[in-house]
């Protein structure tokens, strides 16, 4: 893309918001107590799956559909080893032979393992057997999972916790189960074969091709917290007939601090690499490796030196869509800095025009948004076109 930055609002280019100015007491205060303990030092490498690193999924697989290759796109960009580790019941209608026959036809390089439920068992019972089964295999450095049983495996195992928002690929095995001829399209192909041999209702599905990410239009929402990114984001997926890109660090289910930096950004990059090998024409964003960069500057004036050398001019963003901060917070009152969320806003935007990248402001109300969104996205699809 070769167009100028532009700076839109509503149905022309007069928008103007006022300099942010200097940050008020409490937002100087709180940014003195962040740097007063911060060292760069304290930022660690990108974890991308390089060395000896090992990383465990568990789950039932029941069937294995497009949520669980997601998951395991996004734990393989982690590990460089990976164990998925299969529940297994007697009452289990797919059997475990061929629920592991679609893994590693799926998956050749990872090590595929079955454990068995007990016939009773409360939930401390398998956790303790599933700590007793995962260790005689891996002591994994990561543990990465789409459900509640994560902090608890990861505590036991002193492994990094990696959560998968799953809501990218909106399906679920349950789902499957009860209507399998309705979510045809969530499956691979060996499942699909699967189906259609042993479901008298499922009828032959041709699946959509294979997408090459290269030709998939690239769109970001960058801006201040709670201006509305994570549901525009979704809607304008829908309305694109799309998929969208979560925000990765709403799974690290704790402050962001300097540790947690890359392995942020280096997520979000995995699932927006995932996620573009699904996506019909353009994709969508919720936040991108800029915006990480930005934040940790936010937060602690620095970033990781692999993520600065990773965000600079170029990249594969085609049209960043900036969110102002003249919305209403919405969350817990002590997250609530306006001055901060104002003066971010000014940060996005400087960096954005710096860079030469192509942006459009979003202001106002929602519904207004989204139409300043769309009417930006359709000119960018005609360009392609």
């Amino acid at each position: 893309m070769t167009a100028p930055p532009m700076a839109w609002y509503g149905s022309s280019f007069t928008y103007y918001e006022p300099d942010p100015g200097e940050l008020d007491a409490a937002a100087v205060e709180a940014r003195a107590r962040r740097l007063e303990s911060f060292s760069p030092d304290q930022f660690t490498p990108r974890p991308d799956g390089g060395g000896d690193s090992t990383g465990i999924v568990l789950g039932r697989f029941l069937p294995v559909h497009d949520g669980h290759r997601y998951l395991v796109e996004v734990a393989r960009a982690f590990a460089r080893r990976l164990w998925i580790f299969v529940r297994i019941n007697r009452n289990d209608r797919i059997p475990w032979e061929v629920r592991r026959d679609w893994l590693t036809g799926l998956f050749p390089d990872v090590t595929v393992v079955p454990v068995a439920d007990p016939a009773r068992f409360t939930r401390e019972d398998l956790f303790a057997l599933w700590d007793e089964r995962v260790r005689e295999h891996v002591l994994p450095d990561y543990v990465v999972m789409g459900n509640d049983y994560g902090p608890e495996l990861a505590r036991r195992f002193g492994a990094r916790l990696l959560v998968v928002d799953r809501t990218a690929v909106p399906v679920s095995g349950s789902r499957i189960r009860s209507w399998p001829a309705r979510n045809a399209a969530y499956l691979p192909p060996p499942v699909r074969t699967w189906y259609l041999a042993n479901e008298p209702a499922m009828e032959p599905f041709e699946g959509p091709g294979p997408v090459d990410p290269a030709t998939v239009g690239r769109v970001c929402l960058i801006g201040p917290e709670s201006t509305g990114k994570t549901h525009l984001a979704l809607r304008l997926a829908i309305h694109y007939g799309t998929v969208h890109v979560p925000e990765f660090a709403r799974g690290m289910r704790h402050d962001w601090d300097p540790p947690s930096i890359s392995l942020i950004a280096h997520g979000q990059r995995a699932s927006e690499t995932a996620m573009a090998r699904r996506a019909n024409r353009v994709l969508f964003c919720d936040t991108d490796l800029l915006a990480v960069r930005l934040w940790s500057e936010r937060l602690f004036g620095a970033a990781p030196d692999w993520l600065q050398a990773a965000t600079g001019p170029g990249g594969d963003i085609d049209l960043y869509l900036l969110t102002s901060s003249d919305q209403l917070f919405v969350g817990p009152p002590e997250y609530n800095r306006p001055a901060e969320r104002h003066a971010f806003f000014h940060r996005c935007r400087a960096e954005l025009t710096r860079q030469g990248h192509r942006y459009v402001i979003l202001a106002g109300a929602v519904e207004g948004r989204l139409r300043t969104a769309v009417q930006a996205v359709d000119a960018l699809l005609a360009e392609e076109a």
